[in-house]
């Protein structure tokens, strides 16, 4: 559980939907998959250093679009775990690299715009390959998810 300040409203909250008991280890580990995440949770050093009180600030909206990369995360786990039980591992691991370098692409979004793209540029692969066992089309949620924090363009990647 991690302690968050939202500037906006002057509330103090608490995020407990993490995995493992390390709030600042998830932090760095999750800024690897959406880099935007340094933007919306800003670290706040406690006086003594101890990292285990560490603080974040943030605004409520910011704070949501954090929350829907982490649930959104959990929700690529799952399916590229399916997708590994159809295919393989490997496979699975390839088609995230393949999207990532595909995100490079789009320098001119932000990065909250990028990380979304990589959600979508992943779900649409994984729905490619899951498509040919049944599995429904993930896309229309996450776009359902994301209204309201993206452009409509970003949302349904039409982005040059």
């Amino acid at each position: 559980m991690f302690d968050i300040y939202l500037t906006d409203t002057k509330k103090q909250v608490q995020f407990k939907d993490y995995p493992g008991t390390q709030a600042v280890k998830f932090i760095l580990n999750f800024k690897k998959i959406f880099p935007c995440v340094m933007e919306l949770l800003l670290p706040v050093l406690p006086t003594d250093n101890n990292l285990e009180e560490m603080q974040w600030e943030s605004t409520t909206r910011d704070f949501e679009i954090f929350k829907l990369l982490v649930s959104g995360w959990g929700i690529v786990e799952i399916r590229l775990m399916a997708l590994s039980r159809y295919k393989n591992r490997e496979f699975a691991d390839q088609i995230v690299k393949n999207v990532r370098k595909q995100i490079t692409t789009y320098q001119k979004c932000s990065t909250i715009e990028q990380d979304y793209l990589f959600l979508h540029q992943l779900h649409t692969a994984i729905d490619t390959e899951l498509v040919e066992i049944g599995e429904k089309f993930y896309l229309p949620t996450l776009r359902q998810l994301w209204k309201g924090y993206v452009s409509n363009d970003v949302l349904q990647a039409n982005v040059k």
